[in-house]
């Protein structure tokens, strides 16, 4: 029977165009870093390895072990200095992104549904940022202080969206099957995916993410607004049909 429920954050619990999002923080965190070396190289070197980290598929490190090692190797003149900075930042100025946010309501509606079914509940947000960022967005959706049982940060997963492996360490830290799980997002190609690993799956529309091309199915697919109905009407006839 259905288990658990897995929410993507950006673009889905949080009412934000990730685009938008991504644009504010690199030039939030670039000016934060110039006065310790010059931001192009610093802003090359924070995507060079975040992309390092998204590629990694090896267990036996944490994102937070993979970006950390290839972002020492690039600014090794000046990296005990930025280490201090950015945990400041991510303290002090990351939460004046709220800016690019929109509140709703409908995020903790949807969530507290799913409670109200007795099921496990996960943030299943692309873990490449660090936990205090993570739940500073939680704070902007207004789900924060919510009886979460996971939530994905870079300190503790292993793997990034879209790979499998990532949709899989979740319902292992879950204590769940991938076939007890139903996974919400709005990125047809990184939240769908988990669809390949047995995992049910709900498209959320208003800031969809995707081509348009690739092969996915959601059991359902709408505004936010309409998300909470929908578990309301259909999590037991889910959780039946297992």
């Amino acid at each position: 029977m259905l288990q658990a429920v897995l929410f993507d954050l950006d673009g889905t619990l949080l009412q934000v165009d990730t685009e938008e999002l991504m644009r504010e923080y690199l030039k939030d965190i670039g000016a934060a870093a110039a006065s310790v070396t010059e931001s192009n190289r610093f802003l090359q070197a924070l995507m060079s390895s975040t992309g390092a980290m998204l590629a990694d598929r090896n267990p036996k490190q944490t994102n937070f072990d993979v970006f950390w090692a290839d972002f020492r190797s690039r600014l090794e003149d000046c990296i005990e200095s930025l280490e201090p900075l950015l945990e400041d930042f991510y303290e002090t100025k990351f939460p004046e992104l709220r800016r690019v946010a929109v509140a709703s309501k409908n995020s903790r509606e949807a969530v507290q549904t799913v409670l109200s079914k007795g099921l496990r509940i996960a943030i299943a947000t692309n873990p490449v940022f660090p936990s205090a960022a993570v739940h500073e967005r939680m704070a902007w959706a207004g789900i924060k202080d919510l009886p979460w049982d996971l939530i994905t940060s870079y300190e503790e997963m292993h793997f990034c969206k879209p790979h499998l492996e990532y949709y899989r360490e979740i319902a292992s830290k879950l204590g769940v099957k991938p076939q007890e799980c139903l996974m919400v997002g709005n990125d047809t190609r990184e939240d769908m995916s988990a669809a390949h690993i047995g995992m049910r799956t709900c498209l959320v529309t208003d800031y969809l993410i995707g081509s348009g091309n690739e092969d996915f199915h959601p059991e359902w697919s709408g505004p936010l607004s309409e998300l909470a109905l929908w578990l309301q009407g259909h999590l037991n006839t889910y959780a039946s049909a297992y």
